[in-house]
């Protein structure tokens, strides 16, 4: 048993080993970055084949040299290298936090190749279990998020900065932003007793986030599957990039049939017995968040396209403006009911909050435009949503407003930012949540978190000749 885990473990520390470190945090030895077309090239230039050659009447195999620029790149990093400001979230098999680079830990070779912007900016780290993922056979979830951000440069989709993984864990490196995302932009922005936004805001973060899709659409050819408000990242210049690819699907890829081994319960003799069963396809299964998810998926009725990003899209938009999803209920079992059941509950209204004397609030109509949107998106035929190409170009919510990355150089309505006094109230929360405790530099780390950055520290030791001696020679 322990051998076989070990080889896990081996598959996924290789399915990981990040080749193409982004140049975007690592300063190049001469002192200067390098261009995009160059960086191309060099992603684009295959050092694996071997070509022969005749050399004083002899063939010999010749290897094409490495760049020189990918010793530079990559950087052997541990959680030790970093000081945790804030938890930002859970995930189903992760967690997301808001880190800095700890100088005073960093290693003087480390230090020197960070681009200095980089030392002092706060970075979203996103922790994922090794034994979870091999246990729950998610490896290809995880290997496609990070090819995926790795490939991206579009300033609608959140970076990806660096990758490394120990014994434990894995990790990703990710742009990160101080102001949350919509789904808490929502919670301190009040209007008429309910968190939600104006018509203006909704519509310029959803042109933004119509535009990061199109370009996943497009260019990266994957479906997102995952969006909504929590998603959704707001910078302090008030423009939005989309984030966690985790549940992405490359349409791409040609489907394979496989069968792999299961334990299965013998019908006839009640016994537990081992048969190969065919593996199910990516696609059909249901991933994300159930009040987001498109009814042909929840009814195994289609394989996963575009057309589901434009469900949960004009989904996202409804609960911008409203501050309620029309299908969430008690239970995820019933919110899949209510949405495989083609229902009345989308009035397009906005409901107040209850008043002084507890009385329904005033209801009022959607914007026009923003209605329009939302009905052509909420479509329960897949074959009748349009792409976000045609929402771009025929909608009239979108009407005013720049086209391509130009939105992004645009000025974005204004919006209530994170006060450090609610910062201060979510570590609060989150302190009495149990088993954090804080250190001297004022952070708080759970007793799981400091375990790993022990046994990263003593990692480091161990490779130091600490004898009497002094000779200050590594093992």
């Amino acid at each position: 048993m322990r051998k076989n885990n070990e080889e896990t473990r081996e598959k996924i520390n290789t399915l990981m080993t990040n080749e193409e470190e982004p140049a975007l945090l690592v300063s190049s030895s001469d002192g200067g970055d390098d261009d995009d077309d160059a960086r191309r090239r060099r992603r684009n230039t295959d050092t694996t084949t071997t070509t022969v050659k005749p050399i004083d009447g002899k063939y010999i195999k010749y290897t094409p040299p490495l760049p020189a620029v990918k010793e530079q790149l990559q950087l052997a990093f541990s959680v030790s290298d970093f000081v945790t400001v804030r938890h930002l979230g859970d995930g189903s098999f992760s967690e997301v936090r808001m880190v800095k680079f700890d100088t005073i830990r960093l290693n003087e070779n480390k230090r020197t190749k960070i681009k200095e912007e980089f030392l002092k900016r706060p970075i979203a780290l996103k922790v994922m279990d090794k034994k979870f993922i091999a246990k729950e056979e998610k490896m290809a979830y995880v290997t496609k998020e990070r090819d995926v951000m790795n490939r991206a440069e579009f300033p609608g989709v959140c970076k990806l900065y660096f990758t490394f993984h120990d014994y434990y864990s894995l990790y990703l490196a990710m742009e990160c932003s101080p102001e949350g995302d919509l789904a808490m932009l929502m919670k301190r922005t009040q209007n008429f007793g309910i968190g939600r936004l104006s018509v203006e805001q909704v519509t310029f973060y959803i042109k933004e986030v119509t535009e990061a899709l199109r370009y996943c659409h497009e260019t990266l050819r994957v479906a997102h599957r995952d969006v909504k408000p929590e998603n959704i990242i707001l910078g302090s210049d008030g423009h939005v990039k989309l984030c966690d690819f985790g549940s992405c699907l490359d349409l791409n890829v040609e489907y394979k049939e496989e069968f792999i081994k299961r334990r299965v319960m013998n019908e006839e003799t009640g016994e537990i017995e081992e048969k190969m069963v065919k593996k199910k396809e990516r696609g059909y299964s249901f991933v994300g968040s159930a009040e987001y998810c498109a009814p042909e998926i929840l009814q195994a009725k289609a394989k996963a396209t575009y057309a589901c990003d434009v469900w949960s899209l004009g989904l996202t938009a409804y609960k911008l403006v409203s501050g309620k999803n029309p299908f969430r209920r008690e239970t995820e079992y019933l919110t899949m009911q209510a949405i495989e059941k083609e229902p009345e509950v989308l009035t397009y209204e906005i409901v107040d909050d209850v008043d002084d004397a507890g009385g329904e609030g005033n209801r009022t109509r959607f914007d026009i435009k923003l209605e329009d949107f939302c009905r052509q998106c909420i479509t329960y035929d897949w074959n009748e949503r349009p792409t976000c190409e045609r929402l771009l170009n025929e909608c009239v919510l979108f009407r005013g407003l720049p086209d391509g990355e130009a939105l992004w150089k645009a000025d974005a309505p204004e919006f209530v930012a994170l006060a450090k006094e609610e910062e201060e109230e979510e570590e609060e929360e989150e302190e009495g949540e149990g088993e954090a405790e804080a250190d001297d530099d004022g952070y708080y780390e759970s007793a799981e978190w400091k375990a790993k950055v022990a046994a990263a520290l003593q990692k480091k030791l161990d490779k130091v000749d600490i004898s009497s001696t002094g000779s200050g020679k590594g093992e």
